[in-house]
C-alpha cells in the first residue's frame, strides 16, 4: 500500500493512499461530529462520505486536512469560510468542493 505525506491539524504525517475519513478520524482519535476539511491548492473540500477512500475524491489530492467540530472557533481563513457551514447543513454529494477563500482567479 502506498503512502503519502500530508498535514492533519498541524501535524505532518504519512497517510495510506486509500484511507477514508472514518479511518483517519479513528486513527487520530477525533470526535465523531468533526467534519474532515481538505485543502489542495486553490480548492477546499468537505468530505460527507466517511467510508469512501479519499483517493476517489478531490479530497484525496489534499496536502492539508483539518477536522472541524460544530461551534468550534475558526482557526484560519479556510475554516472560517461560510461555504463550509452551508455544505455541512445540506450535503448534495459525497463531498462539497469550492474555491479557497482569499485566492483571486
Amino acid at each position: 500500500m502506498e503512502t503519502r505525506w500530508a498535514t492533519v491539524d498541524g501535524v505532518h504525517l504519512q497517510l495510506p493512499e486509500d484511507c477514508t475519513a472514518a479511518e483517519l478520524r479513528d486513527h487520530l482519535r477525533k470526535p465523531d461530529d468533526a467534519a474532515l476539511i481538505a485543502v489542495t491548492g486553490d480548492l477546499v473540500s468537505i468530505v460527507h462520505d466517511e467510508e469512501q477512500p479519499l483517493s476517489a475524491m478531490v479530497a484525496g489530492c489534499a496536502d492539508t486536512y483539518y477536522f472541524r467540530r460544530p461551534g468550534e472557533s475558526d482557526r484560519n481563513d479556510v475554516l472560517a469560510a461560510s461555504e463550509i457551514d452551508d455544505a455541512l447543513e445540506e450535503p448534495l454529494s459525497d463531498e462539497t468542493t469550492f474555491q479557497r477563500p482569499g485566492i483571486d482567479h
